[in-house]
């Protein structure tokens, strides 16, 4: 009698859980489908979302065919697998992600310079001086710029060297405003007329930018921007990083679009690849040699070899 009642238990048992189990299940369609009536489910930005489409070759699509989607998936792609090493330089910890950070590809053939000194250009430094005297400490000069620090030109450090100039696409003044009454040069002319310096993007190792995608002008003109990204790449320039500004998170009108409006993309000069790693020119290291050696065979093992071969 008392097996018999332990199996009926145990079968009211089972089929309350079944049961409640479809109703958890019933409720859970119920409050998705009120959700989808009420318009009540959280919107996500369309940078979250993944759609299953086949992979485009960025290298041979016109951006004429691209959508808004499409162009955004295009600047967040890092393609990171073209450097092996990559380190974040410089910047500041928030609680929702590092600001003012610059990738740097540190594989050796394409690294900063170890034992030639490299320079670097910070154009729009903004007070954050991070970046520039951690490159610094790298063995880098650093020539830096911003016209809206109302600050003149002053050596920051030994090998950091400001000038209160900006960068634009010609030499001109800006004085739209009563606040920014700045000094603008090419880079042209920062780097013949006032620096002195020889050649352009030919010279230019790694480039690192903050894009940030236009709010006004419509489709053409967001197409545009991305263009001007695409025809760094037609040149040689080879991405290996792009990071969204986790503050840029914001509804763009140009192409009515609810996303991030800034990333940090970085790239290498695949025209300056070195042939092999740096060495140290002033290094009194010999280079190691391989030396193989001769196989010397054991005299009682030939001994014994021979014996076999005579019996």
């Amino acid at each position: 009698m008392g097996r018999k009642r332990e199996v009926e238990l145990r079968k009211q048992l089972a089929f309350r859980t079944a049961a409640s189990m479809l109703g958890m299940i019933a409720l859970v369609f119920y409050l998705i489908k009120a959700s989808e009536v009420t318009g009540t489910s959280p919107k996500i930005p369309s940078v979250m979302r993944h759609k299953c489409h086949p992979p485009i070759d960025w290298g041979v699509t016109k951006v004429e065919d691209l959508t808004v989607e499409q162009m955004i998936e295009y600047v967040e792609w890092t393609n990171s697998t073209s450097c092996r090493l990559t380190h974040d330089v410089g910047g500041h910890a928030h609680p929702d992600g590092v600001d003012g950070q610059k990738a740097i590809c540190m594989d050796p053939l394409i690294r900063p310079e170890l034992y030639n000194e490299c320079l670097v250009y910070s154009f729009g430094i903004s007070h954050d001086w991070t970046f520039d005297e951690a490159i610094e400490r790298m063995g880098c000069r650093v020539f830096s710029f911003d016209p809206s620090m109302n600050m003149k030109d002053h050596n920051h450090s030994p090998k950091i060297h400001f000038y209160n100039l900006g960068l634009g696409d010609r030499d001109e003044r800006w004085n739209k405003d009563p606040n920014m009454n700045w000094t603008m040069k090419s880079l042209e002319s920062i780097y013949y007329n006032l620096l002195k310096h020889e050649g352009m993007m030919d010279l230019v190792r790694q480039l690192s930018v903050e894009v940030h995608l236009p709010e006004q002008g419509g489709l053409d003109e967001f197409r545009n921007r991305i263009k001007i990204i695409k025809s760094l790449e037609e040149y040689g320039m080879v991405r290996f990083d792009s990071k969204y500004n986790p503050w840029s998170l914001e509804w763009n009108v140009a192409v009515d679009w609810e996303g991030f409006n800034a990333y940090e993309v970085a790239w290498y000069n695949s025209k300056l690849l070195r042939v092999k790693p740096m060495t140290d020119p002033n290094s009194t290291l010999v280079p190691t040699k391989i030396i193989k050696k001769k196989k010397i065979h054991n005299t009682i093992n030939v001994n014994r070899s021979k014996y076999r071969m005579k019996n």
